[in-house]
């Protein structure tokens, strides 16, 4: 273990030490993480994203491989902590914690803003730790006080904050002075994970969200360039997941083969998760193993290997997901969206990413740190944090990325 530790600072030092080209100025090494929610991998090259395009042209670029469940608490969490959902505790985007008999969601302002759901060490801390500055400009964990710290500077969650205001606010920040300046701002965009939601990813509403997220880019990047930071700030551009469509034609409705009464439903749609009532696991998990051929169902303890999904207790006690399109509802569930005639092309996210393509997402990294011009292949999200720390030139914690990785998109 010791010599292992010796090796991996060793990693560190060597390269560390190529980034130093690329401080010939008084500001610190600044990095901007942007989220675009719900961008699928393909869509810079479907619909028309200029600004996104320019960034690629001039950075690094990859398709972007999502931890298990594709959703979007437990992915934008990975993503700047680089720990697997299964790892850091935020196992989907509605949780309960077996030792509180809590339940996360969402929308759950007061659950959202305490540390205890927060498990790792999100890049703000690390970051604060080594006495620098952060800003959020919206994401999930920057509203509580992990490990006692918030980020220097943050805003509670808003849907409605327009695009261009949250930029602004990005770029409000980088003008304070030297002192109170952060080194690492994030910036989340969501217009086009609820189009692909409401619409499918097929749609003319997902193209226009497209266009309306990458002119929010373009407004960042006008906004550096008026500053004279357009070489002197990194802009990493991620998102959380893809979208596939799916219709009312392609649903396994859960209680046709199980009653209700005998479990908790915690997660559910494309996903699955379960607290059975004592002494109905066994039943409940035989009776869904052979449901239906599109629902695949584990006991946590024997859940695929790539996921990495067995460890933490807030995984339930029987998961499942269906396949690529399909849904999985509650009929009473079916019935309201059919009254309410949403038959129409929508879209989902959650499957495993190993095996559909259509969650997978971006990672565009362009500034002084990134190489100019390059794509490379498909990687996981657990290894953005580390590459992140290293342009920062701040040791991370323990996580689940590769420290060799930042070799591939950094000079």
């Amino acid at each position: 273990m010791i010599r292992r530790a010796w090796l991996l600072v060793a990693i560190w030092l060597f390269l560390g030490a190529g980034l130093q080209i690329v401080r010939g100025d008084d500001r610190k090494p600044t990095v901007i993480l942007v989220s675009f929610d719900g961008w699928r991998w393909d869509y810079e090259s479907r619909y028309s994203a200029p600004n996104l395009h320019r960034l690629i042209a001039r950075g690094v670029s990859a398709e972007l491989i999502p931890s298990y469940p594709s959703k979007t608490f437990p992915n934008h969490y990975t993503i700047v902590t680089g720990l697997y959902p299964g790892h850091h505790g935020i196992v989907a985007n509605s949780i309960k914690d077996p030792a509180t008999g809590r339940r996360l969601t969402m929308s759950n302002t007061r659950e959202v803003r305490d540390p205890m759901w927060w498990g790792g060490e999100p890049i703000w801390v690390t970051l604060q730790h080594a006495s620098q500055v952060t800003a959020a400009m919206f994401w999930p964990g920057t509203e509580a006080p992990i490990k006692g710290v918030l980020p220097d500077f943050w805003v509670p969650f808003d849907e409605r904050m327009p695009g261009n205001t949250r930029v602004d606010r990005v770029l409000a920040w980088l003008d304070l002075p030297a002192d109170k300046r952060p080194t690492f701002l994030t910036l989340y965009l969501n217009d086009v994970d609820g189009a692909g939601h409401s619409n499918g990813p097929n749609s003319m509403e997902v193209r226009n969200a497209v266009r309306r997220a990458d002119s929010y880019l373009g407004r960042l990047m006008n906004g550096l360039q008026r500053r004279g930071l357009t070489d002197r700030v990194n802009v990493v551009a991620v998102s959380d997941h893809g979208m596939a469509e799916t219709s009312l034609d392609r649903v396994v409705v859960l209680d046709d083969y199980i009653s209700l009464d005998d479990v908790e439903v915690v997660d559910i749609n494309p996903t699955l998760g379960l607290f059975p009532k004592a002494g109905r696991e066994e039943a409940v998990y035989t009776a869904l193993a052979r449901a239906n051929s599109r629902l695949k169902v584990y006991k946590r303890a024997e859940t695929p290997a790539n996921w990495h999904y067995r460890d933490h207790p807030r995984i339930p006690p029987i998961v499942g997901v269906v396949d690529e399109g399909w849904q999985l509802l509650v009929r009473s569930t079916l019935n309201e969206r059919r009254i309410l005639r949403m038959t129409g092309p929508r879209g989902e996210h959650g499957y495993d990413p190993s095996i559909a393509r259509s969650m997978h997402g971006i990672f565009v990294a362009a500034g002084p740190a990134f190489k100019s011009g390059v794509t490379i292949p498909a990687f996981e999200n657990i290894n953005i944090y580390d590459t992140l720390l290293q342009v920062m030139g701040v040791m991370p914690a323990a996580n689940d990325g590769d420290m060799a990785f930042a070799k591939n998109v950094l000079r």
